[in-house]
């Protein structure tokens, strides 16, 4: 599973605080109310992770800030292969930035408490990959909901095509989506396509978090299974005397096998 140091920790908070301030007018009252929110949030923000599933996108500590990023990079592009491609833009740059930037709000928990809370059963963790589990101590809500209510909370003021844009981040994978989202009446369907490019691009990112996840995962695995094949090298030297395996007796194999030993299985701290 991926890890972050604590100067990338760092690095991708700075980063998003800097979208913030590159993006909202300096000095404007919506500005300085989202710098507070996130002064707020800041120590659970920069920790939590993006999902509770190994398989799942960026599901270790930070994963949720650096997901975030991700959604708001994609967001920008997917925004401009969407004009190029002859789409009407209908919003502008700020209530996208501010719709990728609190998509999953929500998952930072409430005022109080985080949302996903590390796994403590061992089978649900070794068995099904869950590393986190959702906290059942705060008010059960729809992620989208519980992001709306942070930022109204905070006093951080929301347009239509800004509401719309982070309750429909997940489309139809999200069964609440379906009132606006699957309609037959053209008089009903979304004056403003800005809930899905948030969701193409939050979509594309997870799906590019996946395959990240999956590569490394197989890239462990061969590591771990040439190291397994170097240790098998170094400690079984077969005699040939009647085809019965025999323990080497040189010291220096000996050392180069705790050596490997270690490296695989040793604290890696």
């Amino acid at each position: 599973m991926k890890q972050l140091t604590e100067v990338q920790l760092q690095d991708n908070w700075n980063k998003l605080i800097q979208v913030i301030k590159d993006t909202f007018e300096d000095g404007s009252e919506r500005r300085e109310k989202l710098l507070k929110m996130y002064h707020d949030l800041e120590d659970r923000m920069i920790m939590a992770p993006a999902s509770g599933k190994e398989e799942y996108h960026y599901c270790h500590v930070g994963g949720y800030v650096e997901h975030v990023l991700h959604v708001v990079d994609t967001a920008l592009k997917m925004s401009d292969t969407y004009e190029a491609a002859g789409g009407h833009k209908n919003w502008t740059d700020e209530e996208l930035v501010f719709s990728a930037l609190h998509h999953d709000l929500g998952k930072v928990g409430d005022l109080n408490d985080e949302y996903y809370v590390p796994q403590d059963n061992d089978w649900r963790r070794k068995t099904l990959g869950e590393v986190y589990t959702t906290n059942t101590d705060i008010p059960n809500m729809r992620v989208p909901d519980r992001a709306l209510f942070l930022l109204q909370h905070f006093g951080v003021k929301c347009n239509i095509n800004e509401t719309l844009a982070i309750k429909l981040a997940d489309g139809l994978y999200d069964d609440a989506s379906q009132y606006y989202l699957k309609v037959y009446d053209s008089s009903r369907s979304l004056k403003n396509h800005l809930p899905y490019i948030i969701h193409w691009a939050d979509h594309m990112a997870t799906t590019v978090e996946y395959d990240e996840w999956k590569l490394g995962d197989e890239d462990e695995k061969e590591e771990v299974e040439s190291r397994i094949e170097n240790i098998k090298s170094v400690t079984v030297a077969k005699d040939k005397q009647n085809g019965v395996p025999q323990k080497h007796e040189d010291p220096v194999l000996e050392n180069k096998h705790k050596d490997l030993f270690d490296e695989l299985f040793g604290d890696k701290s």
